[in-house]
């Protein structure tokens, strides 16, 4: 039986010549978190961006909850169901409001609604409750801004979510409560994250643990890839 999640396989280069690994194909399993480490420059980036669909990924075979995605069949799609989370998380101009409700405003948003419950519940949850969603984003310190990208990202709510070192820029004692939120958010049915962690005293609870190292993705004590 298929897993959950499928994605592959998969080739990241660097340039025209620098293979960063080839032939990889990541296995996900519902209602999880798994952490994917490995060395600086390893690709956990370039990963992480070919499963989402970002660069190219010839002849990758997607599937998600029981339905299979032709290669380089319906992108759009499958990119508002796998989500990647980048670790500069770039904000808008504009409020916080106008950044929250952001993704609900496009094509494939139509379908979903902004909740500002939902939204105040999660600001609340990172340290971010007394902020004001009309205030200018352009206000904000560095660790509001990428805890509220954060909060963007969960809000969003795709199945998957592909995020890269999203506790980057946030105090310490900010990014035990934002991991918190992103280990609840992925444990619930009909999801999955994936996270590269930089550090490694965060992550030791996950669910599974995958390594790119020298061009290999392996699984760690129960995480699953091949």
């Amino acid at each position: 039986m298929d897993a959950w999640f499928v994605c592959g396989p998969l080739e990241g280069r660097i340039g025209d010549s620098r293979v960063l690994f080839r032939n990889t194909v990541v296995e996900l399993a519902e209602a999880s978190l798994t952490v994917l480490e490995g060395p600086s420059g390893a690709g956990k980036t370039t990963l992480l961006r070919a499963i989402a669909g970002l660069d190219p990924a010839p002849g990758a075979r997607r599937h998600l909850a029981g339905r299979t995605w032709a290669p380089s069949g319906a992108l759009a799609e499958w990119r508002s169901q796998v989500t990647w989370l980048a670790q500069d998380a770039p904000l808008l101009g504009g409020t916080v409001r106008d950044n929250l409700a952001f993704p609900f405003r496009l094509r494939a948003g139509r379908s979903r609604r902004f909740d500002p419950q939902r939204a105040g519940e999660m600001m609340d949850a990172v340290g971010l409750g007394g902020l004001d969603f009309e205030r200018g984003v352009a206000r904000l310190s560095g660790g509001e801004r990428h805890r509220l990208a954060l909060v963007r990202g969960l809000l969003w709510d795709p199945p998957v979510l592909l995020a890269d070192e999203p506790l980057s820029g946030i105090d310490p004692e900010r990014s035990a409560a934002c991991w918190e939120l992103v280990a609840q958010w992925a444990r619930r049915p009909g999801h999955a994250a994936l996270v590269v962690m930089h550090d490694e005293g965060f992550g030791t609870d996950a669910d599974g643990r995958l390594r790119l190292d020298g061009g290999a993705l392996r699984a760690l004590h129960g995480g699953s890839g091949a």
